[in-house]
């Protein structure tokens, strides 16, 4: 079974976003981004995309009794008629991707093609092994959330009622019928699919709380700077001194370069100087404020923690290369002048901030340690599925 992670993952980026409801209770989601038209192409010259075919999901829900069970994980049981209407919501996000690429690109994407991940999967095939894999992932979290005896606050499982959920997201005095309206034209669930789909992300969450704390505060720094370290994570201040121009990428003059360059050594000569490693990073920051020219310092005061690749090559050898607290001459990238001082690895460290959402490393190692635990029980606990169900050759079932 794939890492339970890239389940999650997978199932967010499959269920398309809800963009005329009410998103206050409801996870995030993204639908797969459009791609561009060429330019080149007039509406008058496109050819007719090629035509997408879906599959008929009525005949393949028709293969066994709607109340047999399809999956099985410790006490953990999911019935055929939620496997098949979890089938379906998979597969006409799967759709909806054949339909771009034939529209977008002319591309004649279908059941029968590979997903080109080196698998040497078809489409059909990947249909029926994410949606099983999904679906054993989130019936792991539920398995072990309750060995753990961890579940929804009466809060959050309230809002899973379904006439809390109408409310919620159709509106005030919304019936259910509005409700399974909604969802299908969203993310094309059922609201039991949906509902199944909430609390599982509910209980994953609940159980880092549990075990590592709501942002993963019961990790120690030893362990937190262990997992970073394992990751390849490095973390670095910098004083950026462009030498070109911001607006027209084009460098500056030479005198103006030369400048910048006399300040920055000047900089460097007075952090030098600086011996106590608490003072030395408050007056790095004071300098920071003062002359760093790095358009990311509003959203990274406190420098980055990054992976190899992240960075430009230069400033990544750098750090590499320093110790922790030391002070870099001037490194020259093509943005400019770097003075760059290397910091060790903190479970405040900002990793990334996403609209405004900072993640820093303890919620991160948290989360991945999670899923190892969850990976490692689900090795050891692993699904049962109905018999034929991993043989299933959904090209049998493509809509004439």
């Amino acid at each position: 079974m794939k890492k339970l992670i890239v389940g999650l993952v997978a199932v967010l980026l499959l269920f398309g976003a809800f963009t005329a409801v009410n998103q206050k209770n409801m996870p995030a989601a993204a639908s797969p981004a459009k791609p561009a038209p060429s330019a080149a192409v007039t509406p008058d010259a496109t050819p007719a995309p090629p035509e997408v075919k879906g599959l008929d999901y009525a005949a393949i829900r028709a293969l066994h009794g709607a109340d047999e069970t399809a999956i099985t994980l410790e006490d953990e049981t999911l019935d055929w008629g939620f496997y098949a209407d979890f089938l379906r919501t998979n597969g006409v996000q799967y759709e909806d991707y054949f339909k771009q690429m034939a529209a977008y690109y002319g591309i004649a994407a279908d059941w029968n093609g590979s997903v080109g991940d080196g698998s040497g999967r078809t489409y059909a095939q990947s249909l029926v092994t994410d949606t099983s894999e999904t679906l054993a992932s989130f019936m792991a979290i539920h398995a072990y959330a309750k060995e753990k005896g961890v579940a929804l606050d009466e809060e959050a499982a309230r809002n899973l009622e379904p006439e809390k959920m109408a409310v919620d997201i159709c509106g005030e005095g919304a019936t259910l019928e509005q409700l399974a309206d909604t969802l299908e034209q969203g993310s094309h669930m059922t609201i039991d699919g949906f509902r199944y789909y909430s609390e599982s992300i509910g209980l994953y969450s609940a159980l880092a709380e549990e075990l590592y704390g709501p942002k993963g505060e019961k990790l120690s720094e030893a362990e937190i700077a262990k997992a970073l370290e394992d990751e390849g994570y490095i973390s670095a201040h910098h004083i950026l001194f462009m030498t070109i121009d911001p607006m027209t990428g084009k460098e500056l003059e030479e005198k103006d370069i030369a400048a910048k360059l006399e300040t920055a050594n000047k900089l460097v000569a007075e952090l030098r100087a600086i011996k106590d490693n608490e003072e030395l990073v408050k007056r790095f920051a004071e300098l920071k404020a003062e002359y760093c020219e790095d358009t990311g310092k509003q959203t990274y005061p406190d420098g980055y923690t990054f992976t190899p690749g992240t960075m430009v090559t230069e400033f990544e050898d750098t750090v590499k290369a320093q110790k922790e607290y030391e002070i870099s001459d001037p490194v020259k990238t093509s943005y400019g002048y770097h003075i760059i001082m290397r910091l060790p690895l903190s479970g405040d460290s900002l990793l990334f901030s996403a609209q405004g959402t900072p993640t820093v490393a303890r919620a991160t190692v948290a989360q991945n340690a999670l899923t190892k635990t969850l990976d490692e029980y689900y090795a050891a606990h692993p699904a049962t599925y109905i018999e034929g169900l991993e043989d299933l050759d959904l090209t049998q079932y493509i809509e004439k």
